[in-house]
């Protein structure tokens, strides 16, 4: 399982001398809320609140989170590039439009999808 670090957390305000309430102030996030997230409560912050935090904290949001070892995709979780991704779809309206439709197509519109892709990438595969 992959799950947020407290741990990690907690190591990357203490290296910043930050206090829960100086990374509320620079964050916009609640105190309760950065009280809960770098307690444990919080174990499922939202990508937004994640990103604010790690800005402030001067590290990658992938930086923040533990991962499985045994898992079989713990090196796909494990790449910084997946990261930078999920970054890019986060801040590009375009792209989130876009990913955020993906996730409820069926499978053939999908196919459909990635067939106009590849079209206009000029690799039409049939």
């Amino acid at each position: 399982m992959t799950e947020l670090s407290v741990e990690k957390l907690n190591r990357y305000k203490k290296a910043k001398c930050y206090t829960n309430k100086k990374i509320a102030e620079l964050t916009g996030i609640s105190l309760v809320t950065i009280d809960n997230i770098f307690s444990g409560k919080n174990k499922n912050p939202t990508v937004a609140y994640l990103q604010k935090i790690a800005r402030v904290l001067e590290c990658a949001m992938d930086d923040l989170i533990e991962y499985d070892k045994d898992s079989p995709l713990a090196d796909y979780y494990n790449l910084k590039e997946t990261g930078k991704i999920a970054q890019e779809i986060y801040e590009n309206p375009d792209y989130k439009a876009l990913f955020d439709a993906s996730k409820s197509l069926e499978p053939e519109q999908l196919k459909a999808v990635i067939s106009v892709i590849n079209m206009i990438k000029g690799r039409n595969q049939n």
